[in-house]
């Protein structure tokens, strides 16, 4: 088996930023978060960054987040998190009593509280997640003081009594900002199939129990291998194994191979079934995530997936360095970074504001580069942006990604006078002597200096900058820096 080399590398801002807040649940892991572990498939961009599901504060009383849209936070990126269903979603074991939920606070910021809310026993998990699904009194509220938490919070909450199929949806609402961060986690308490109001209790099953774990996973390519392994208390239970070679492209799919593999446990296997449990109490495979179930006295404890799949090498790196910005001048600022690659890598880099609205875009070819990159922002304010990038070799393959906070700042603050004369160019053909200028470019302010025989120290023109200030190749010959 081949396995992927990559160098990757991203060095530490050299430009100081302000503190400004993310987080999600890591455990019991939100659905977010399963999609960035790979353990949840077709969730979008949300597998990136589980941290920024944050919305208007509201939850349950106010109008946000939107009904139907309780996962995304109403957020359209997001919004592949709002499919519903009894077997969509990869699951957490869960147990009534007393349970350690732990919020990963990416960047701390000042908390009224934490809150969790339980959908209530009967509810429909193939409806769309609305208030009227969850018990709306929070079944455990942590009171933040308004201060600013660890990075890493754990709690202790007691879950109250259900069975089957439910969905614990956890609120951080901060304290300084309007805003509220926003995580759905799907448990499973096991104790018999899922009763929906408008349907009749199911029947009673031999096969009662349910295991952790299930047999869903991650897209496969042909010729790779997919295991389901069964565990007792002692490991490992070697003669449950059951294995499957993907024949194609098509079985590849999530939903697909997860369906086959059911399947063939069925067949193999007498002691577990795959599935979910209808009316009759019979277990029957699905597309998507397939509970397993054992009967009463089984001594199987969980159910995992492991894959040995056929990747291909990826010779190409890249590293990120120096990110540094401009202040922000009539609405326009600079990110510059530096990037270094090996071999043949196409290099797709956005800056975003704190809402996800693009301010700047760069896409480019980089074969064995050593290079500055500048990025121009337009229609910027001050506060939290993102520089987000991927780079992908010549074959199609992503083989680096990362995204870097950014803290822009507006060049003065209100109500000061800014120590220039014009902002460089500002249309003018030519600037006199001592004239003082402001480069949006760097945020830095230049004096220009008389030129030989003439008032004026540069004329300008766009298409032969060679005197641009802090930027053209003969520019110290015109300008003296001043901050």
């Amino acid at each position: 088996m081949k396995l992927s080399k990559i160098a990757f590398a991203v060095a530490t801002m050299t430009v100081a930023t302000s503190v400004f807040a993310h987080g999600y649940i890591e455990s019991p892991a939100s659905r977010a978060y399963m999609c960035k572990l790979g353990q949840n498939i077709d969730c979008g961009s949300v597998q990136y960054e589980p941290q920024s599901v944050e919305k208007s504060s509201g939850f349950p009383a106010g109008a946000m987040p939107p009904d139907g849209q309780l996962a995304s936070a109403g957020i359209a990126n997001y919004s592949q998190l709002d499919k519903q269903s009894l077997n969509a979603w990869t699951k957490n074991p869960m147990t009534a009593g007393p349970h350690n939920f732990v919020w990963r606070h990416t960047a701390p910021h000042k908390t009224a509280n934490w809150r969790f809310y339980i959908t209530k026993q009967n509810w429909d998990p193939n409806k769309p997640l609305s208030r009227n699904q969850f018990e709306l009194t929070p079944f455990c509220t942590i009171n933040g003081n308004g201060q600013a938490p660890s990075m890493t919070q754990s709690m202790t909450c007691n879950v109250p009594e259900r069975t089957g199929y439910q969905v614990i949806y956890g609120v951080w609402e901060i304290a300084d900002t309007a805003n509220s961060f926003y995580q759905t986690i799907d448990v499973d308490f096991g104790q018999g199939s899922h009763v929906t109001p408008d349907e009749s209790p199911a029947a009673v099953s031999e096969w009662r129990k349910s295991l952790s774990g299930q047999i869903s996973g991650n897209n496969l390519n042909a010729g790779d291998k997919v295991i389901a392994r069964f565990f007792d208390a002692n490991g490992e239970v070697a003669a449950l194994r059951t294995e499957m070679t993907i024949a194609s492209a098509e079985q590849g799919d999530a939903n697909q191979w997860s369906y086959d593999l059911a399947q063939k446990v069925n067949t193999a296997q007498s002691e577990v079934r795959v599935g979910v449990k209808d009316e009759s109490g019979d277990v029957n495979p699905v597309h998507g995530a397939n509970s397993v179930f054992v009967k009463d006295g089984s001594a199987l404890r969980s159910v995992a997936i492991s894959y040995e799949e056929q990747q291909a090498v990826v010779n190409e790196s890249i590293a990120v360095s120096n990110v540094q910005y401009s202040k922000i001048v009539g609405g326009n600022a600079t990110v510059k970074f530096h990037i270094n690659t090996r071999g043949n890598v196409n290099v797709e880099a956005h800056v975003m504001n704190h809402m996800g609205v693009e301010k700047g875009y760069l896409k480019q070819d980089m074969n064995n580069a050593n290079q500055d990159v500048t990025l121009t922002l337009t229609g910027v304010t001050a506060g939290h942006h993102m520089l987000k990038y991927f780079a992908t070799n010549k074959d199609g393959t992503l083989f680096a990604q990362d995204v870097i906070n950014l803290m822009l700042e507006d060049n003065a603050p209100a109500g000061n006078t800014p120590k220039y004369d014009y902002t460089f160019p500002e249309n003018l053909a030519s600037y006199k002597a001592g004239t003082v200028v402001l480069q949006p470019k760097n945020g830095k302010t230049y004096q220009c200096r008389p030129m030989p025989y003439s008032g004026y120290c540069v004329q300008w023109k766009a298409y032969s900058n060679q005197f641009e200030p802090g930027v053209g190749a003969h520019w110290k010959e015109a300008w003296v820096l001043k901050n």
